[in-house]
């Protein structure tokens, strides 16, 4: 019996010593912590989305973009930019894109971009001479006047000069534009659109110019047909998304408080 009780007890001693050279829980034997396994809900998360209005308007003109966006699963986040009145040179305003950027996002996190009118060209400045690309997976501009436009010349501030046809700003900043072809750039733009004049100054060759009928500037943002375009631009997958159930939120403003896309006003640098 004693015999039988000692190889008990050697076996017993030989297991607790095996526990005890085991590693620390969620350590391999290398020491190291392995990462925690990707769940499917994290291989289909969507990348966040930088929201950049357009002329003479604030974050709020994205309200009923956002709202869809946001009951698609994705995470929009609209910038407010001011003044955007053109008083002050695109630079300024992408200057206050990068630090919206650096104070709400992490470095390593990959951001969508869809600029809007104005907003389009200054989210490109933030692209190609900012940094911005090796942090931008995806962008979208609508309406935004890649080739100028000439009711531009309706205003001799900073910003509306750099947007007529041919300026020195614009041609500074297609004369790289190919970079953009390294990610996914769509240009949504309307045939009909009275801002962009000519309206195919909103095409632009890097990009995949997409045509959507709309007969406002504004109403690619805010009608249901702009709404879902952008949406199946965002996702890739267009045919699952439901309708936008709110109705068509543009219209036209009051002469004292004018929106994006209702035309620059008569302004003259003292």
């Amino acid at each position: 019996m004693s015999t039988i009780r000692n190889r008990l007890w050697q076996q017993y001693q030989d297991a607790a010593q095996s526990v005890w050279e085991l590693p620390p829980a969620g350590l391999n034997p290398e020491g190291t912590v392995p990462l925690p396994p990707v769940s499917p809900l994290e291989l289909t998360k969507r990348n966040r989305t930088v929201l950049v209005h357009g002329y003479k308007d604030e974050a709020a003109v994205f309200n009923p973009l956002a709202s869809y966006l946001s009951e698609l699963g994705l995470e929009p986040h609209a910038v407010t930019l001011a003044p955007s009145d053109c008083s002050v040179p695109l630079e300024m305003l992408a200057e206050q894109l990068a630090e919206f950027i650096d104070r709400n996002f992490l470095s390593y996190q990959k951001l969508d971009f869809v600029g809007f009118s104005l907003g389009g060209i200054v989210a490109r400045y933030y692209i190609q001479r900012m940094g911005g690309l090796a942090r931008t997976n995806r962008l979208l501009t609508v309406a935004a006047p890649h080739h100028g436009t000439l009711m531009a010349y309706a205003s001799n501030l900073p910003a509306a000069i750099q947007l007529r046809p041919n300026s020195e700003f614009l041609h500074d900043l297609n004369a790289d534009a190919e970079i953009l072809a390294s990610i996914p750039f769509v240009s949504i733009w309307s045939p009909f659109d009275l801002m962009i004049l000519p309206p195919f100054n909103s095409r632009l060759r890097a990009a995949s110019n997409m045509a959507v009928w709309s007969l406002r500037h504004q109403g690619l943002i805010t009608s249901q047909r702009g709404i879902r375009t952008i949406a199946e631009q965002l996702l890739a997958q267009g045919q699952n998304l439901p309708s936008p159930t709110f109705p068509d939120m543009a219209g036209r403003p009051s002469l004292s408080r004018r929106t994006t896309g209702e035309g620059f006003e008569l302004q003259r640098q003292s």
